[in-house]
């Protein structure tokens, strides 16, 4: 299909300046376990193109379902004199992928993944969870997924630009009871099989649910905050959203006038790395087709650069750092490969704190407001008193800034986990306000 495509692509390089084609097909697979019993088998495949054509300064676009050169021959013919009524942007520029080499990251394991063995790894799941705590009283579900996925960007100037991934993951949610009931949930991906870690994502359910257990109300203060690492990673996506360029040219990040100033503490280094071995966003080039490079966010707390897509960069008269994501409509828009937050410390946190909230759980980390940077959230964990648990808390608010938090962190910590595209680790902060009973 992608020859018949780009045949038709060809048949119009002369009324366009450039058309690119990014056409993507999955195939995935899932079984969700509700205790022991199966619940649901799921499997399925999707593809999908978004076709953009380019002329003085004007773009026409548009997201299809399937992949079908019919398709992409009736919309550029349809579009031949619409695309001149267009308003015309002089940031709009035929962009051309550039020559980068195909990126594979198949482990080979999806086609002898049967769903036999996914439904042994959720039990398997299931009775670590049952077994790690005597509280642990049921496991609501154990669900095992996988997704091989491939993109291919077609332009009638240059080769294909061609990307396959595969994608496992396992989700533990579960209740623990003793004198109240707490929830917990565990997580875990990754690009290879064997190294998906459906074990200690039940276990990382149990504790999260047990540690909870009895939790009491705090009383309202300033506390030093222990964010965990998956508190830490719900953090940095919001700061993505304040470094996203597109957010700095609509004027809606409160980062947008700090560009080369100390925006954060020292022990702030953040980075983006497409090219990390085994990352679920690693790739060679991005959905403009522009060759990716580790790109240094903020550097002991400077902030280095936004993330661009070649619209952004001729808007802001920066450089494009090839963040660019295909969205739904046809629209460019901005997204980060594998986030990681380099640790700045090998020590412990009660080291630089007697007294502390470890926040375990956030809840309304969306709706922090990118415009101000103010931010209100429910959060539960644990009081620590000189590096030992005094009680778990629920039902609390943290309140503040997120420059302010920004500025107030005191160190990262040497235990990253990654979530997603995000790796992230313990991230301790001066005392924030905390509002309890």
């Amino acid at each position: 299909m992608s020859n018949d495509i780009k045949r038709v692509l060809e048949r119009y390089r002369d009324t366009y300046e450039n058309i690119t084609v990014t056409a993507s097909e999955s195939v995935s697979k899932s079984v969700l376990l509700n205790g022991k019993t199966v619940e649901s088998i799921d499997i399925g495949s999707e593809s999908g193109m978004v076709i953009r054509a380019f002329r003085d300064g004007r773009v026409v676009s548009m997201s299809a379902d399937g992949l079908n050169a019919e398709t992409v021959d009736n919309f550029l013919k349809n579009h031949e004199t619409v695309i001149n009524v267009m308003p015309k942007d002089d940031h709009i520029r035929p962009f051309k992928p550039e020559d980068v080499d195909n990126f594979i990251q198949n482990d080979g394991g999806f086609e002898s993944l049967t769903t036999g063995r996914m439904a042994e790894m959720a039990l398997e799941a299931v009775e670590t969870a049952l077994a790690s705590d005597i509280r642990v009283k049921t496991v609501n579900q154990s669900v095992i997924s996988a997704v091989k996925e491939s993109t291919r960007i077609i332009t009638p100037f240059t080769d294909d630009l061609y990307s396959e991934k595969t994608y496992y993951s396992s989700y533990t949610y579960l209740v623990a009871s003793h004198k109240g009931e707490q929830d917990g949930a565990g997580y875990s991906d990754s690009c290879s099989l064997n190294h998906l870690e459906h074990i200690r994502a039940a276990e990382d359910a149990s504790i999260a649910a047990c540690a909870l257990l009895g939790g009491k109300r705090l009383k309202t203060g300033k506390y030093g905050v222990l964010f965990a690492p998956n508190v830490t990673a719900d953090f940095l996506s919001i700061i993505l959203e304040l470094v996203n360029a597109d957010n700095v040219y609509k004027n809606i990040s409160v980062l947008g006038d700090s560009l080369g100033k100390n925006a954060a503490s020292e022990a702030f280094t953040l980075f983006d790395d497409p090219h990390m071995k085994g990352g679920t966003g690693s790739c060679n080039f991005d959905d403009e087709g522009l060759r990716t490079g580790i790109t240094p966010i903020f550097t002991e707390g400077v902030l280095d650069t936004f993330m661009h897509n070649s619209y952004t960069s001729s808007a802001l008269g920066m450089r494009n750092t090839a963040h660019a994501r295909a969205g739904r409509g046809g629209s460019m828009g901005i997204g980060a490969s594998n986030l990681i937050l380099k640790a700045s410390t090998d020590k412990m946190p009660y080291e630089f704190m007697n007294e502390y909230v470890k926040v375990t759980d956030v809840m309304g980390m969306h709706t922090a407001d990118t415009v101000s940077g103010d931010f209100s959230v429910g959060i539960s964990g644990l009081l620590i008193k000189n590096g030992r648990t005094v009680h778990p808390f629920r039902e609390a608010v943290l309140s503040g800034n997120l420059k302010d938090l920004l500025k107030s962190l005191v160190g990262v910590f040497e235990d990253h986990r990654t979530f997603g595209g995000i790796t992230a680790s313990s991230a301790l902060f001066d005392k924030m306000t905390v509002s309890g009973e």
